[in-house]
């Protein structure tokens, strides 16, 4: 889908809720295969969005992904980047799993991510999904749930 007609979408969605925006920006993830919306805005709006765990930024990339759906068949994942925070925790979480690769390639043992909450474990095992040799496993319940990245049973 073209960018511009992403941008329009996403404007007049926020125009109608009555929000306004300085710039709306699109950033495909190639790693991730995700879409990031990346919004820039201060004030009352950078606060909504913001506030209560970013759970109206996560509400809003639903309403949209819905939207795009229904009305230009467009099946991608859609992140909500407000200021640049959304996608600053990607690259950190990717880069968490860069380190952890390296970890279990020169040490040759698994690597046991300590707590990470369903959105991190799922950033993770999809960065590392085709990572040649590596496979990444998530066991346990609720807050003991944790991710290990080890090498494949060859």
């Amino acid at each position: 889908m073209e960018r511009e007609l992403l941008i329009t979408e996403v404007s007049q969605l926020l125009t109608m809720m009555g929000i306004s925006v300085k710039e709306i920006r699109v950033i495909v993830d190639t790693d991730l295969h995700l879409t990031i919306m990346s919004l820039r805005m201060s004030g009352t709006e950078e606060e909504l969005f913001t506030d209560n765990h970013g759970e109206v930024s996560r509400s809003l990339g639903y309403i949209l992904k819905e939207l795009l759906q229904k009305k230009h068949h467009f099946y991608k994942d859609i992140v909500i980047d407000i200021n640049g925070k959304d996608k600053e925790f990607i690259d950190f979480t990717k880069e968490k799993a860069s380190i952890a690769v390296e970890r279990v390639q020169f040490f040759d043992k698994p690597y046991e991510f300590g707590y990470l909450n369903a959105y991190e474990r799922m950033l993770i095992h999809t960065y590392l999904k085709n990572t040649p040799g590596l496979e990444t496993v998530s066991e346990g319940e609720g807050k003991d749930r944790r991710l290990t990245v080890k090498k494949q049973n060859t």
